[in-house]
């Protein structure tokens, strides 16, 4: 088995939560280590929406000119036909953030960016290819993960291991830590079905409700029109 690898802390989740929070500790100067079970960020995800308080953040951050530089489309309304009439269900202009739209981008161009942003710092570290497999409890504490990269199996200790794995969370399961489930029950994204590979040529938006069934569920298509 591999020497056991050390840091402050310890991420187990490579989606827009743990890569977001691993970049903000390390331009904080914390030793950080974020883990990927893919080998890259070009899959299925769940959304591809970039809202305007997230990109007040980027902004904040200094890191919004570089962001928009990515391919992206900005919505500042979204409208509806019904039969003559064209309503305006939502309008962002009027919204008390620096972008007032909202931003179309596949998630892999967003996870990519704060992928490289966190690189600039020596103290991220992001591993691809890595999956937890369980915790490591000494004496009741948790003291780390265990890993397998590819054949090989692994350890990482550090003092914080944060769950940003999923639903079916590695993390949260041994210690019998229960997840909270939000009452919004639909989800805007890129495709019908959780999970695989698609094409970065095509990304249409729809909505469908999410009840944990990766099977496809209605399908509305949304007219998204940028004014």
């Amino acid at each position: 088995m591999p020497v056991p690898t050390v840091t402050r802390c310890c991420i187990a989740g490579g989606g827009p939560a743990g890569v977001m929070l691993g970049f903000l500790l390390a331009r904080a100067g914390i030793d950080v280590v974020v883990l990927e079970k893919h080998a890259d960020f070009f899959r299925d995800f769940r959304g591809d929406t970039i809202h305007p308080s997230t990109l007040q953040l980027m902004h904040e951050l200094g890191l919004l000119d570089a962001f928009l530089t990515r391919p992206h489309q900005e919505i500042r309304q979204f409208r509806a036909q019904i039969g003559d009439t064209l309503l305006t269900v939502a309008d962002m202009t009027h919204v008390p953030t620096f972008c007032k739209f909202l931003v179309l981008m596949p998630q892999w161009e967003f996870l990519n960016f704060l992928a490289e942003a966190g690189r600039r710092y020596p103290s991220f570290r992001l591993l691809m290819e890595t999956t937890v497999t369980d915790l490591i409890i000494e004496d009741g504490v948790v003291r780390g993960v265990r890993t397998q990269t590819g054949d090989v199996p692994g350890e990482i200790r550090a003092e914080l291991i944060v769950g940003a794995d999923g639903r079916g969370s590695t993390v949260r399961r041994p210690p019998g830590l229960k997840c909270s489930k939000s009452a919004c029950r639909w989800t805007c994204c890129g495709c019908a079905y959780r999970g695989g590979r698609r094409s970065a040529k095509s990304w249409p938006h729809r909505l469908r409700q999410d009840d944990g069934d990766a099977r496809p569920r209605r399908l509305l298509a949304m007219r998204v029109r940028d004014s």
